[in-house]
């Protein structure tokens, strides 16, 4: 009966730390200035919808962190993670808003509505 608590156990935790690793490295690599794997890591965590992923490219754009610094990149990384819950890329997204033109705004939009519907394959 031990056993099989404990192979349960096993089995149950180790997916979490599995994924849990997952995101930590990219944010390891991020903290370490590999931005290209931080990147890469994330583009595949925003292919699963994670709204955390879509946020940290979008603050990778707009303070210009190993990409081209763009308001309409980023923009698009935060509109998708508010779309998605994130409260903190809301707030980010308006504050952006009042540096943008209305074309850039409107681009944004439609490159994330692009996004979206293709199952976030299909983004910058």
């Amino acid at each position: 009966m031990k056993i099989i608590v404990v192979l349960i156990c096993n089995v149950f935790f180790s997916g979490q730390v599995a994924l849990a690793q997952g995101f930590d490295k990219a944010f390891s690599a991020y903290m370490l200035g590999d931005y290209a794997t931080a990147i890469l890591e994330w583009r595949q965590k925003v292919r699963g919808g994670s709204a955390t992923a879509m946020a940290n490219l979008g603050n990778m754009y707009e303070v210009g962190v190993g990409v081209k610094q763009s308001d309409i990149f980023s923009h698009h990384w935060y509109n998708l993670a508010a779309s998605n819950g994130d409260i903190t890329a809301r707030d980010n997204k308006k504050k952006l808003e009042q540096e943008m033109t209305e074309l850039e705004i409107s681009t944004a939009i439609s490159l994330a509505k692009k996004c979206m519907l293709s199952g976030y394959v299909d983004c910058p």
